[in-house]
């Protein structure tokens, strides 16, 4: 009678691991690709020196600089005007003072559109190219579904090392993400030519 129960026992044990067995190799199936990943790499410097949206934003920031200019022109005008109002009036007197003061408040306006003007170019840059990239991300996804690529890497190795010795180069080499990329997988051309024709397509509409 134990016998027979232990039997049992053992058949049930056995049943449960051949079953656990069976669950963990159908879950690894699952969980591992069917075929191996297509990996292809672009270069970003060379991408976004070629886009004609790139080329547009910059139009539009160099547009917003050279207003910024034209008005601190005119104010560095203004303040330099002063001195020429300066000869109609004697040294010490009141209205030299008065100009005096309006002078040195013109200055420091100046200096102040100086910092903004810089701080705002700046801005704009920033602004312009996290747009352009936010562009290049939708598009190398577009193309990857079409194409069926599961991986686009930026192909850091095309960057070379800094020639300067007084550096961190082991900061450098290890931002590094890719040591060599396959020329047949790069994809820059194809991400420009893509982006090139929706733009020109959008600036038709």
């Amino acid at each position: 009678m134990q016998s027979q129960t232990t039997l049992r026992t053992f058949s049930i044990f056995a049943f449960l691991l051949v079953a656990v067995m069976a669950w963990q190799s159908h879950a690894l199936k699952q969980l591992a690709p069917s075929e191996p990943a297509v990996v292809v790499s672009i270069d970003i410097e060379r991408v976004f020196s070629s886009l004609e949206e790139r080329a547009f934003e910059l139009a539009k920031v160099q547009a917003i600089v050279n207003d910024m200019e034209n008005k601190l022109k005119a104010s560095r005008s203004h303040i330099e005007s002063y001195e020429q109002e300066f000869e109609l009036y004697q040294p010490g007197s009141e209205k030299w003072d008065e100009l005096i003061q309006e002078q040195q408040l013109a200055a420091l306006e100046y200096e102040s559109q100086v910092e903004y003007s810089r701080r705002r170019a700046v801005r704009e840059e920033a602004k312009s190219m996290r747009k352009v990239y936010a562009s290049i991300r939708a598009s190398a996804k577009e193309l990857s579904k079409q194409h069926g690529w599961d991986y686009v890497f930026v192909n850091d190795s095309l960057v070379a090392l800094p020639d300067n010795n007084n550096v961190d180069m082991g900061a450098e080499i290890s931002s590094r993400r890719l040591i060599y990329a396959n020329e047949t997988f790069d994809v820059t051309d194809v991400l420009v030519e893509h982006m090139n024709a929706e733009f020109d397509e959008m600036a038709v509409r």
